[in-house]
């Protein structure tokens, strides 16, 4: 672990500070220890996978390849995944350890100190956070006066990372989870456009379709329907597409990954 790294970090169970040693750190205050692996200090419960260093993620892009290249800032990277490179200005944050991982932790969590960063990048990350809003906060936390940060997160996606898939939100929704921040702006970017959004969610159900044992003829039926068909159907100016009743008799289990919403009964435990 290097010293700039050590110099921000600290107990996110009481905000403290870490005494260092070889395998572990363990806070001043509340006594907690926390392990280091392969040099990473892990700042969360339960078992850790070391992810094979010639995995990839998706690349970020050019404008924030750019701000990494620039180190000016001191960034902090939430769900960096398997970044191609390392930069020497930003910190990895991730709930594995990958090629260029920094430390493991909770994005609800952080260990670092208030005040730290000058941005805070988070893509595809906050659709599986179980609390979206305190993750929020803590983005808030740990960034300088004026910090900005930047978030990728679902609105119209398929079922993916299950079972850590919690929410898809609406504009309105990530809008309600920052809303302690000065919001610049709303938008839709370039990877979430709606042809994207098409292709990811025809994907889904495709592949929905295919793991279902559905025959041929049916599954044929689907792949040559056209948007049009269904676009009709919906709009009531015509019957529905031959595939319709495929799609609304698949087993629940499929039907889960790309469903437009779910139907929850429950029922008050008793005392």
């Amino acid at each position: 672990m290097d010293a700039r790294l050590a110099r921000i970090i600290f107990c996110p169970d009481c905000q403290c500070e870490l005494a260092g040693a070889t395998d572990h750190l363990q806070c001043t205050n509340c006594t907690r220890i926390f392990r280091i692996e392969s040099g990473v200090p892990i700042f969360r419960d339960g078992p850790v996978q070391t992810i094979p260093p010639e995995h990839r993620s998706n690349a970020l892009g050019a404008e924030f390849e750019e701000l990494l290249r620039d180190g000016s800032d001191l960034i902090l990277h939430i769900g960096a995944g398997a970044t191609s490179r390392k930069y020497p200005n930003c910190v990895e944050l991730e709930y594995n350890v990958f090629a260029n991982t920094d430390v493991v932790g909770d994005a609800h969590a952080l260990p670092f100190r208030d005040g730290i960063f000058d941005r805070v990048f988070a893509f595809n990350v906050f659709e599986h956070l179980a609390q979206p809003a305190k993750a929020a906060a803590e983005i808030w936390r740990v960034l300088k006066p004026a910090g900005a940060v930047t978030v990728h997160s679902a609105f119209l996606q398929p079922l993916h990372e299950a079972p850590h898939h919690f929410f898809n939100a609406t504009e309105f929704g990530l809008r309600e989870w920052f809303d302690q921040f000065e919001i610049e702006q709303c938008r839709v970017s370039g990877n979430f456009g709606p042809g994207m959004m098409l292709g990811f969610l025809l994907s889904g159900i495709m592949s929905a379709v295919a793991q279902s044992d559905v025959s041929k003829e049916a599954l044929a039926a689907i792949s040559d329907s056209k948007i049009g068909e269904w676009a009709g159907f919906w709009a009531g100016t015509q019957p529905p597409p031959p595939a319709f009743g495929v799609l609304q008799s698949l087993p629940q289990s499929a039907q889960a990954k790309v469903a437009a919403g779910f139907e929850l009964i429950g029922r008050k435990r008793p005392k």
